[in-house]
């Protein structure tokens, strides 16, 4: 759906066809993320409440709406699931968390992450998780609940977005989940070297990915990465995958064992949405996680070796 237009919600159908790289559909649920340099303030009052009785009149919960320098902020609660709520950003949606159960994951792509999570982030090991854009916050709830040994930060440009997860969302910051307020960029900069295990990244400007996070900045991660650890990256694309081309041509340059996954038609390259890009200087557990993708409510594949060379040789 193209930006400024009013984004679907969880459990509609919704086209699946894009008409340029700036639309946005059911699969294409990016997090936010603010161009460097942008002042982020919420505008008085703060917080609107809106549309609906509220839980005190026993009716469905109200509409949150704010104001802020990322454009109109609103987090709906979800008819279908009491603790349900989706998170726009300037008429996008940015995310969904479920207030009663953090393991819901009701975003496709998300639950596929939260699905590769289940072989890169085993139940119970430690782990270093550094996260690229906060968004509604529903993975690093998802990893405090069942990995709470694992030490998170998350890095998060909008200040009105940590503070509506904080008020709205039950996002509790310990310390094992830090929330760094600031550029991406700039905050991977000042990061120790081999201080993670696994870099996740979900930051947009609508559907496109920030310049200062594409290329080369692959060497600011790889520099982040203990021995051993993964990157595991989000990108929108569509026909003929310019994005996906140039940022998997990047990674391969870099790291050993580069992959990627997808829904069945984005991985065999029949339609667009969200494709995630996997790098290691390690083997990566390919068999692992292709078992494990294939199950669930939102079942994806690993690209073929065959279209994942071509599509790093720009043939797309």
């Amino acid at each position: 759906m193209a930006r400024g237009h009013r984004a679907r919600r969880p459990g509609r159908r919704a086209s699946s066809a894009l008409a340029s790289p700036r639309a946005c559909w059911r699969s294409v649920l990016p997090h936010a993320f603010v161009a460097p340099g942008r002042d982020e303030r919420l505008a008085a009052p703060g917080w609107l409440i809106m549309a609906g009785r509220g839980r005190r009149g026993g009716g469905r919960p109200a509409v949150v709406r704010a104001t802020s320098s990322i454009g109109p902020l609103e987090l709906e609660p979800d008819p279908r699931r009491r603790g349900g709520r989706t998170l726009l950003i300037d008429g996008l949606v940015h995310g969904y968390v479920d207030l009663d159960d953090p393991t819901h994951l009701e975003v496709d792509y998300v639950a596929r992450i939260g699905a590769a999570l289940e072989v890169l982030v085993p139940r119970g090991a430690a782990a270093r998780v550094l996260h690229l854009g906060g968004g509604a916050f529903s993975l690093p709830r998802f990893l405090a609940a069942t990995r709470p040994q694992v030490e998170q930060t998350v890095v998060e440009r909008s200040t009105a977005i940590v503070r509506l997860a904080e008020q709205h969302l039950r996002l509790r910051r310990t310390d094992r989940l830090r929330v760094v307020t600031a550029d991406a960029a700039r905050a991977v900069r000042r990061l120790e070297d081999g201080a993670f295990d696994l870099v996740l990244g979900d930051a947009f400007v609508g559907t496109e990915t920030p310049d200062a996070l594409t290329g080369a900045f692959a060497d600011e991660v790889r520099r982040l990465l203990a021995p051993g650890g993964r990157y595991l990256w989000n990108v929108v694309d569509q026909p003929p995958w310019p994005v996906a081309a140039a940022e998997l041509a990047a990674l391969r340059e870099r790291f050993a064992h580069v992959t990627a996954f997808g829904g069945r038609e984005v991985a065999r390259g029949r339609h667009a949405g969200n494709l995630l890009l996997l790098a290691s200087a390690a083997p990566l557990p390919l068999e692992a996680l292709a078992r494990r993708l294939a199950g669930g409510a939102h079942p994806a594949e690993l690209l073929a070796a065959g279209r994942l060379a071509s599509l790093a040789d720009g043939a797309g």
